[in-house]
């Protein structure tokens, strides 16, 4: 979970900081990040860089762009995730439904109200989420969508990712174990490892054979028995 916070105030961004840190503490959040802006333009700027967050927590009052009007360009630029403003007066609620705000919170902020409204961006996140990952390319960072990767495979220190759509996309030259560059992709439970150099995509997976595994009906990958078994296991309990 990444989340960004954009406020001028430092010291709110600090205490924010700190509750955030607690809240994935209670909730024994491991995978849990949070970045501060002091200037909207600078999260721009990350964002278009490929930074990706799940939540950004906007003050709605800030001098050089206003929280509304970074709300609007986070939503031009792509971001579709959860936007909570920060604001001192109730006055500016109906202008943060502008960017399809998921909710605002007063200033200043009692930890309380943040972890109740944070439970439900939570179990929102959890509904709509299409994770995804970006893959260095020769051509530039790709975002890679995992729901649409067959299965990748190590040549020649190059990651190949197979699409569901026929394609491939080759990464750039690793200089890390396959396992550490993948592991991403394998801290998702649909993912497994299948020798020293595949991962397959168990949700893409329509057969398991005695020596091969077919995904989406079509495209087939050989395998030995025993690695074949073992897939068979995992997958029909998947």
């Amino acid at each position: 979970m990444n989340i960004a916070i954009c406020d001028d105030d430092k010291q709110c961004s600090g205490m924010l900081t700190i509750s955030l840190n607690e809240y994935a503490s209670r909730k024994c959040i491991t995978d849990f990040s949070v970045s501060t802006y002091t200037d909207g333009n600078d999260l721009l700027d990350a964002i278009q860089e490929n930074k990706s967050f799940d939540i950004c927590i906007l003050d709605i009052l800030m001098p050089a762009v206003s929280g509304i009007e970074l709300g609007v360009k986070l939503r031009e630029n792509g971001f579709n995730g959860v936007i909570i403003y920060l604001t001192s007066s109730k006055e500016f609620a109906l202008d943060s439904y502008k960017v399809k705000a998921f909710n605002y919170i007063l200033k200043p902020v009692i930890p309380e109200e943040l972890y109740s409204t944070l439970d439900d961006a939570m179990r929102t996140l959890s509904f709509k989420t299409d994770k995804s990952i970006i893959v260095k390319t020769k051509e530039g960072n790709v975002r890679l969508s995992l729901s649409n990767i067959m299965y990748v495979e190590l040549c020649n220190r190059i990651l190949v990712y197979h699409l569901d759509n026929g394609s491939t996309l080759d990464s750039i030259y690793i200089r890390v174990p396959f396992a550490e560059a993948t592991k991403e992709l394998l801290a998702d439970k649909n993912f497994i490892q299948c020798g020293a150099g595949k991962i397959i995509n168990l949700s893409q997976v329509t057969m398991v054979g005695n020596d091969e595994v077919t995904f989406k009906d079509t495209f087939k990958v050989f395998f030995n028995k025993k690695i074949c078994n073992e897939i068979r296991s995992v997958w029909i309990n998947n």
